[in-house]
């Protein structure tokens, strides 16, 4: 007997990557729109493999600014759900793919990504945790533009973004600034 729970959630998933696959950079806010009403308005999101994404949206707004940034160097052309299954606690699913990603060009296929996706009761994600080895797309990045976390001296261009992002949540929480205290990240697989 099939879970039928399990099943809307992974529908749900598969509606989320349907969207993607379909953004480029220049989508129109309506698509971008369209591809946030897939969170829960207070969410926490993590596009990218975990350890390069030090610092997760947390709401729709954040979310259209991490697609945006993903999609200006890679887009899913092609992806299979290898594996599919649902925690014991109803919401919380993991989902095992294959995919064939277009890195600025570039085709990297098989790419391997696992998701761990927490949906609320009406199907929104509420929270998302991406893993998987970023190395062969910022090799491929790379070797298209001679910077990423491989070349000598890189510094990492998110890390204004990272530092301002965190800046403006101490500022909606009445914290006075974050400083230099924030770990924005660097660096790949390391």
């Amino acid at each position: 007997m099939a879970n039928s729970k399990a099943d809307f959630y992974q529908a749900k998933l598969d509606e989320l990557y349907a969207i993607i696959q379909r953004l480029n950079p220049s989508s129109p806010d309506a698509d971008l729109e369209e591809f946030a009403s897939c969170f829960a308005a207070t969410c926490n999101i993590n596009l990218k493999s975990m350890n390069l994404h030090s610092l997760p949206s947390v709401n729709r707004e954040e979310t259209i600014e991490d697609i945006k940034d993903v999609l200006l160097n890679y887009h899913i052309e092609d992806r299979q759900v290898v594996h599919f299954s649902l925690a014991p606690d109803g919401h919380t699913a993991f989902c095992q793919t294959v995919q064939r990603l277009n890195v600025m060009g570039d085709i990297i296929e098989p790419f391997h990504e696992t998701q761990v996706v927490t949906f609320d009761d009406e199907g929104l994600v509420k929270a998302m945790n991406t893993y998987c080895c970023w190395s062969p797309i910022v090799a491929k990045i790379q070797k298209k533009t001679g910077m990423g976390p491989y070349a000598e001296g890189w510094e990492d261009p998110l890390a204004g973004a990272k530092m301002a992002r965190m800046e403006k949540r101490a500022r909606e929480n009445g914290v006075s600034s974050m400083g230099s205290k924030v770990d924005v990240g660097s660096g790949c697989c390391t």
